[in-house]
C-alpha cells in the first residue's frame, strides 16, 4: 500500500474525557487498563478477540503513544495506531486516535523516546 493510499484509508476519531491529561496518559498506556478500555488484552489474550495482537512501540509522555497493530483475521499487514492527548481544561482532555492500515511506525534518529518501563516509573 502507497502512502497515499494509506492516507486516504486513514480512520481517525476524536473525543474529549472529562478527565485531567495524566489520568487519561495512565488509562492508555497502562495495559490492563487499556485492555479493559478497549476490550483486548495487549498480544491477545483470554478476550473475545483474542487474536489482534497489540503492543506499544513509542512513547512522548503524555502526548503521544504508537501502537503496532496487526489483525490476523484480515489481509492488511502489521498497521499503526497513534492515540495522541490535548489537555482542554485542567479536568478535560481531548483524544485523537489515527489508525493506519498497513503502515508501520518508524521512529526518527531524534526523536524523544521513552520505553513502556519508563511508563510504569
Amino acid at each position: 500500500m502507497s502512502e497515499r493510499e494509506s492516507r486516504q484509508a486513514e480512520i481517525v476519531h476524536e473525543c474529549d474525557f472529562d478527565h485531567p491529561l495524566e489520568q487519561v496518559w495512565k488509562a492508555v498506556t497502562t495495559p490492563a487498563l487499556l485492555a479493559r478500555w478497549i476490550g483486548l488484552a495487549p498480544g491477545g489474550g483470554d478476550t473475545a478477540r483474542s487474536e489482534i495482537d497489540y503492543r506499544i512501540v513509542e512513547t512522548q509522555a503524555h502526548e503521544r503513544v504508537w501502537f503496532a497493530w496487526h489483525d490476523p483475521a484480515t489481509d492488511q499487514p502489521q498497521s499503526t495506531v497513534l492515540i495522541e492527548l490535548e489537555p482542554l481544561a485542567p479536568d478535560r482532555t481531548r483524544l485523537r486516535l489515527t489508525h493506519r492500515p498497513g503502515v508501520m511506525h518508524q521512529r526518527a534518529a531524534n526523536d524523544s523516546y521513552h520505553s513502556t518501563r519508563a511508563l510504569a516509573a
